[in-house]
């Protein structure tokens, strides 16, 4: 957090001579519906599907043209948005996003991942025509920034399902490669870092953009692109207010989270941006040190076991195979290091014979990542080993099992890991790993998620808890590890190893009837025993500088 707050601090100081745009003065929405209280009294603002139509037309009519024409413009440009979807029912964030976006207005939406954000804000641009054709050079009308190249991929993909000719600018390809991909498309997709430096040699042109996509805005300030996404905004407003009939440029955003330094952004670069958020209100007592924590898989189960260093991988191993006894589907392992990601990977790939476990890590060159995602897609591999920064981006249809072996480095982490699963509405599980060593951090990590993310603590734990606030003051408990009378009484109750939470179904039933594998029953039960509060080194570890590869 400390790292957040002087990035932004440093963003606040540099953007002091970018000129600022106009007042970013918000209004919210909350829910599915999609209107705004100024929509409440005009019934015929809504279609009979339930979505708010286009309070103008696609673009300004002649002088000539009659209200008549005018209406049936507009109903077009509804028709044609709803065509887009390929006759599936809308998300709430489309629902939400989509109408204000066809209006020509910034938004902001706050969802979960997994909600249907990418198509959200893919259509508007689509339907208006914008990006839809092709350019020359590299001078595009619609720009997408992601923070990791398999995002930048997959919303490539997605506008070109959409007809929008669609390039990517990232790293691990050639500058040879990058104009290939990228020369002559309405729609850019790309990486800060490399666009920031195309557009500083001059060969990419943002004289032409009218669209600009943040997503996943919140990652982008986490994995430190915050100046170079400022950079690009600021050099998009004055190459494009240079040019003549371009008209304002429109900027969406997209975010699970809303932290400070992603408001400062918006009110720095967006004019009276509508707020969207699509997600589960929050109680009173959820609020306080949650860093404005929203999304994350709430229709989830959230699972936590107990266990040692010793037997994790075996658990893990365990936990994968039960998940994936029906065909389809795939399991996400998250691990903290890119060597533990090695490691592990070729030990599950022993552990689980009959699957191919894929790693996914910064160091891989981009033919081998896109080789990963392929076999995951196509259902060859279904077992992916990741660390946080390579497993951001990633989009697989069905993850029915996120298992965590590390503990996240934050909070903001975990939702975005608890995102992988149950997208879109299915069925989905998070587990938690806990050894002793990082149960420490695994506390100051669960006292920022919303409540629908936390596995509930057993009788026990707390207890330990409540003990380490009133010890601490509240603070992140980094001191726990040295009370040594507690030491072995975090166990769950009954010696079960196991703590769950959410109110999707819980995991399916084995065979033989019982809930748990051999390692969750013995492993995991005589590690939960042993496992106590002094059983190792306890405490938030030092936090890693996450910016790396990309």
């Amino acid at each position: 957090m400390t790292q957040n707050k002087k990035q932004e601090q440093q963003f606040r100081t540099d953007l002091s001579s970018t000129e600022p745009a106009s007042s970013s003065r918000q209004r919210h929405r909350r829910g599915g519906g999609g209107r705004s209280e100024g929509d409440r009294g005009n019934p015929g603002s809504q279609d009979r599907s339930g979505l708010q139509a286009p309070a103008a037309p696609l673009s300004p009519a002649p002088p000539q043209a009659s209200q008549a024409g005018t209406a049936s413009q507009a109903g077009a440009v509804r028709a044609d948005w709803q065509a887009l979807l390929g006759g599936r029912v809308p998300t709430p964030v489309q629902a939400g996003a989509i109408p204000v976006l066809l209006e020509g207005r910034d938004v902001i939406t706050t969802a979960r991942t997994g909600s249907g954000k990418t198509l959200a804000f893919l259509i508007p641009a689509a339907a208006r025509g914008i990006g839809m054709t092709a350019v020359r050079g590299l001078r595009p009308e619609v720009l997408v920034v992601t923070p990791t190249r398999e995002l930048a991929v997959q919303i490539r993909d997605v506008a070109r399902e959409l007809g929008m000719p669609a390039g990517r600018i990232t790293g691990g390809i050639t500058p040879a490669q990058t104009r290939s991909e990228a020369s002559g498309k309405g729609l850019i997709a790309g990486t800060p870092g490399r666009l920031k430096d195309l557009i500083n040699r001059g060969e990419l042109s943002l004289a032409g953009l009218r669209y600009v996509v943040l997503d996943e805005a919140d990652e982008l300030l986490s994995l430190g692109f915050l100046r170079d996404v400022g950079d690009i905004l600021g050099a998009a407003q004055t190459q494009v207010g240079a040019g003549r009939g371009q008209g304002k440029l429109q900027i969406a955003m997209a975010s699970a989270t809303f932290p400070a330094a992603i408001r400062s952004v918006a009110e720095r670069f967006m004019h009276r941006p509508e707020r969207i958020d699509i997600a589960p209100a929050k109680r009173a007592d959820e609020t306080q040190g949650s860093g404005d924590v929203l999304g994350g898989a709430t229709g989830a189960t959230h699972l936590l076991v107990h266990t040692t260093r010793e037997d994790v991988l075996e658990l893990a191993a365990a936990e994968a195979r039960s998940a994936l006894q029906a065909p389809g589907g795939c399991v996400v392992i998250f691990s903290r290091t890119k060597s533990l990601v090695k490691r592990r990977a070729a030990r599950l790939g022993e552990l689980l014979p009959a699957e191919i476990v894929s790693p996914l890590e910064g160091n891989m060159d981009q033919k081998k990542r896109e080789r990963t995602m392929s076999l995951l897609r196509e259902g060859k591999s279904r077992v992916l080993v990741a660390t946080d920064i390579a497993g951001r981006g990633i989009d697989l249809p069905e993850v029915r099992l996120v298992i965590h072996m590390d503990v996240a480095s934050t909070a903001e982490d975990h939702v975005h890991r608890s995102g992988r699963t149950a997208r879109a509405g299915r069925p989905g599980t998070n587990l938690v790993l806990l050894i002793p060593e990082q149960r420490g951090l695994w506390q100051t990590v669960r006292r920022g998620l919303p409540a629908a993310l936390q596995p509930p603590l057993s009788r026990e734990e707390g207890q330990i808890d409540r003990e380490i606030q009133e010890k601490q003051g509240g603070n992140s408990g980094q001191r726990q590890g040295r009370s040594g009378p507690r030491q072995g009484s975090a166990a769950p109750a009954q010696g079960s190893g196991r703590s769950e939470g959410g109110s999707s179904p819980q995991h399916s039933p084995r065979k033989d009837g019982s809930r748990g594998s051999k390692s969750r029953s013995g492993a995991a039960s005589s590690a939960s025993q042993s496992a106590g509060v002094g059983g190792g080194r306890v405490g938030p570890q030092p936090a890693r500088r996450r910016g790396g590869r990309r």
